[in-house]
């Protein structure tokens, strides 16, 4: 590995039922973010792993931000997304399709504009992996800088 290694797992087996009118269960996402997290550590990463309550967009807003703050050039940062995916009318004007593409969170969707948001914070040389499990994730990696 050329630099550090840092991670931020995410599993969401359900969904704060208020938020969604459903709690929109699933079996595995919380096992996907373990493993994940598993295979990291292993590899000398060091990171987070957020399952479904703790799994809110602020949590997720927040560790971007922090792991972006301490990653280098030559670093690597793994984000693996793993449960629903859905879309939202597009309100301004950046999708071909109409539809800005989301991950569903614990308490809220969050944009694929407010990840490339959070992609665009970290320093130029920096390497992001991500693994989005989910449905209409395409674009929520689409639009990485160049530079990152």
């Amino acid at each position: 590995m050329l630099g550090n290694g840092y991670y931020i797992t995410i599993g969401l087996n359900s969904y704060d039922a208020v938020a969604y009118e459903s709690n929109g269960f699933l079996r595995g996402p919380e096992n996907d973010a373990r493993d994940m997290a598993s295979i990291a550590d292993g590899l000398g990463y060091s990171g987070v792993t957020l399952l479904t309550e703790a799994a809110t967009s602020s949590a997720v807003l927040t560790e971007l931000q922090q792991v972006a703050a301490k990653a280098e050039p030559g670093d690597l940062v793994l984000v693996t997304y793993s449960g629903h995916g859905s879309f939202v009318p597009d309100t301004n004007g950046d999708e071909t399709d109409s539809f800005e593409e989301t991950w569903c969170l614990y308490d809220r969707q969050l944009l694929d504009d407010e990840l490339h948001a959070a992609w665009a914070i970290f320093k130029a040389g920096v390497r992001i992996f991500v693994l989005s499990d989910s449905c209409h994730s395409g674009t929520n990696i689409r639009r990485l800088p160049a530079t990152v």
